[in-house]
């Protein structure tokens, strides 16, 4: 188990392997993944982790997300890493909603289509994440306590990908036209999201893969969607944008039921107080399923909300039904 002072220790700099490390790849899942997906997953969830360097996302100051280079039992990888406000359900700041994209591309997506990368949410001592914020000089958002009653911060932590570029067009016509595979992988891309209700094409939160023979189009933020405020960029690809989608994940959409939203997505992380630190646990019973944020004395679920998952169970039903009347064709 790791305690609180341990965290804070292996969350501060170590001194002189920013400029030596570099992350290689090992054995790699594709172009996009140095990791197989499962090992990133488990860095990402319970890893001991040490911090080499910070940066803010997007290289400006005032960021509320940093690009954070670490160290995990020999491994080296960059991720994404966004401490929630208070409460963890401010506009474009619900680390759930993050979560919950990953979670629901895996009820219709193979692993080698998915469009979300590996997200985990942690909880991490405040001292340690205002440490980590601070290696980048900018004052300009220090992270808070969560919760008043317990001195840590939950940060949703994204795999930061390699080989990706910001498309110079989304969706390029030509090439949808022209390739087949570029078309089947932004079907899979604009199901997903559909279905969750993405509500924010802000330049940057797409990436394209630079793999000519596999160029997946992922969704690197999901703050904005579900039952989320509109973002001022843009809710382009909150719509179905194509003439025609997957035949495979179409079918796998049809056997989404209710009941399946809500067993997989009602409880979407729970984490217990052991030993003076969160930790993730076994999901249990949704301690109640009208809110996103749920806590009692020593547990903390994350999850949609009912009204979340019917309003998606909605669109999945109007999708099928559209599909089924000839409005949208099928990619074999």
């Amino acid at each position: 188990m790791i305690r609180c002072a341990d965290l804070f220790r292996a969350l501060v700099f170590v001194a002189g392997a920013a400029a030596a490390a570099t992350p290689a790849p090992a054995t790699a899942q594709d172009a996009n993944f140095l990791l197989p997906i499962a090992e990133i997953d488990g860095i990402l969830r319970e890893g001991e982790i040490q911090v080499i360097d910070v940066q803010p996302s997007r290289g400006l100051p005032g960021e509320r997300t940093y690009r954070v280079t670490l160290q995990s039992g020999g491994q080296v990888l960059q991720i994404k890493y966004a401490p929630a406000g208070e409460g963890a359900d401010e506009f474009n700041n619900r680390p759930r909603y993050e979560l919950a994209a990953y979670a629901v591309q895996t009820l219709f997506l193979d692993e080698r289509e998915w469009v979300v990368p590996p997200t985990a949410i942690r909880a991490f001592p405040i001292e340690a994440v205002q440490a980590t914020v601070a290696r980048t000089g900018d004052a300009a958002n220090p992270p808070e306590r969560t919760f008043d009653e317990w001195p840590m911060t939950l940060v949703a932590l994204q795999y930061w990908m390699f080989s990706v570029e910001i498309p110079d067009e989304l969706p390029d016509d030509d090439r949808l036209e022209a390739d087949e595979v570029y078309e089947r992988l932004l079907g899979n891309f604009n199901l997903l999201t559909y279905v969750i209700g993405h509500s924010d094409s802000n330049r940057g939160n797409f990436v394209q893969s630079m793999d000519p023979a596999w160029p997946r189009v992922f969704s690197i933020d999901n703050g904005v969607a579900f039952a989320s405020e509109e973002s001022d960029r843009g809710t382009q690809w909150r719509d179905l944008r194509l003439d025609r989608y997957p035949a495979s994940a179409i079918d796998r959409l049809r056997s989404v039921s209710l009941e399946a939203l809500q067993d997989r997505l009602g409880v979407l992380v729970q984490l217990e107080l052991r030993d003076g630190n969160f930790v993730e646990v076994e999901r249990t019973e949704n301690l109640e399923p009208g809110r996103g944020v749920r806590r009692d004395a020593e547990r903390i679920q994350l999850g949609l909300t009912e009204s979340e998952i019917r309003a998606m169970h909605r669109r999945i039903t109007r999708l099928l039904e559209w599909v089924d009347d000839g409005r949208y064709g099928l990619i074999p």
